[in-house]
């Protein structure tokens, strides 16, 4: 169900049948015999063979361009059913192409204690969701022709994107490219709070001293 996680959402979002992805006789079989590699292997085979550097790197490559191809997906899909609307558009792309990380979170939250979901996508968003919903309003863009590009173009564009950020952050250590995004959308949400904090107290004293005065006056 990770492995056809994208499928299994966006399905859910245009109302479609949930076991549709699983009709996919290749996709499936393909999946079922990489588990039994992975779990079963002789020799930990898998394990062996992932450990090998350019085999982490061609396995990254293929996994970050299969990630852009289920979110063009994704969006032609929604593009079927909200005919001329973005937003749906970039929310189910979004979906086709981090599904997985949602549907682990769930699945861990059921069998964890409920304090530990603050690790997951839920509420610590993680690069994968972000690239997600970038590259989808992208290729949402060049869909409904807001952007002048082909959509083989727009595809080619976010997979080398995608697959360039990603071996620098696994190769030379780069930090998450979104984070100044983050930290600067939490110190705004912080002013926020402080000032609403800060509101709160000047009303309740100003609450207490005119009790005071109230009672004085008695």
């Amino acid at each position: 169900m990770i492995i056809n996680a994208g499928g299994i959402l966006v399905a859910a979002a245009l109302g479609q049948p949930l076991m549709g992805p699983f009709a996919n006789v290749m996709n499936t079989f393909t999946a079922i015999f990489i588990w039994w590699l992975v779990y079963f292997g002789p020799g930990d085979v898998a394990f062996r063979l992932y450990r090998e550097k350019p085999v982490q790197i061609l396995l990254m490559a293929a996994r970050e361009t299969r990630r852009c191809k289920k979110v063009l997906w994704a969006v032609s899909s929604a593009a079927a059913v909200f005919e001329g609307q973005w937003i749906p558009l970039v929310l189910v792309g979004a979906l086709g192409g981090c599904s997985g990380k949602f549907l682990q979170t769930t699945e861990e939250s059921i069998r964890k204690h409920s304090a530990e979901m603050s690790r997951g996508e839920f509420l610590q968003i993680s690069f994968v969701t972000k690239a997600s919903l970038l590259i989808s309003g992208i290729l949402s863009m060049i869909t409904i022709g807001a952007i002048p590009l082909t959509i083989a173009q727009g595809l080619f564009f976010c997979s080398a994107i995608l697959v360039s950020v990603n071996l620098a952050m696994t190769l030379a250590g780069l930090p998450d490219p979104f984070h100044p995004i983050t930290n600067a959308t939490w110190r705004m949400v912080s002013i926020a709070r402080k000032k609403g904090a800060s509101k709160e107290e000047a009303a309740k004293v100003d609450a207490k001293s005119g009790d005071k005065e109230i009672k004085k006056d008695k």
